[in-house]
């Protein structure tokens, strides 16, 4: 069965780029069949949503003043994993985050989700830039509080199904999404039944793709 999936893309200072996605499970008779005029619908719903304003103020302080959300890419999947319809959107004004970078733009708080399924199937995690957090001198995460950043997580991630839901309800269709985990290997979406965010920072390193680097050598021996 069909699934979405909806992409963050976001610029960390003024070289490096990040994203974030989810998945998303259809809710409802949802079939393997290519839908652009929708998937063009939902991208410019999340497109007018993702503002400055509306983006939770814990996950702004992570962000900081070098990082920012800047478009929004949805997908449309089919039962083989492929791409049957895509749509991004740049977003009007960038949403912005708040405070001063101290952390490399590799350093991310995880947003492990969890399903009812035990093992690697039923786990999924995304990350988010945590270029302004504080540690505490155990390395512990102390700025935004790990139950913050867990609880606006949660608000946030409902806020964007809402989105989606209303662009179901604006074309009479008794579809609805819910928040997955996605399989690859058995191609299967399980609801996600919890959220969690460790006290310890993790990094994506894939997150240092641009940023350009010097060296400097010095002969041996």
């Amino acid at each position: 069965m069909a699934y979405w999936k909806t992409i963050l893309k976001g610029s960390i200072g003024a070289v490096e780029v990040w994203s974030t996605s989810n998945s998303w499970g259809i809710v409802g008779l949802a079939p393997d069949v290519p839908n652009q005029a929708l998937t063009d619908l939902m991208a410019t719903a999340l497109r007018t949503y993702i503002t400055t304003a509306n983006l939770p103020a814990n996950l702004r302080a992570l962000l900081s003043t070098a990082g920012q959300i800047d478009s929004v890419r949805v997908e449309l999947r089919s039962e083989a994993e492929q791409v049957m319809s895509v749509s991004e959107a740049l977003l009007a004004a960038p949403a912005v985050g708040t405070g001063t970078a101290s952390k490399t733009p590799q350093d991310a708080t995880v947003i492990s989700l969890r399903t009812s399924t035990p093992g690697a199937r039923g786990r999924g995690r995304q990350y988010w830039p945590a270029l302004a957090v504080t540690l505490s001198s155990t390395f512990q995460i102390q700025n935004p509080t790990p139950a913050n950043i867990v609880a606006e997580s949660k608000t946030w991630l409902n806020a964007i199904g809402t989105q989606m839901n209303n662009v179901y309800i604006s074309q009479a269709s008794a579809l609805r999404v819910a928040l997955a985990v996605r399989s690859v290997t058995d191609h299967v979406c399980r609801d996600v039944t919890s959220i969690q965010v460790g006290s310890v920072l993790d990094t994506q390193r894939r997150r240092r793709d641009a940023l350009p680097e010097s060296y400097v050598s010095a002969t041996y021996p």
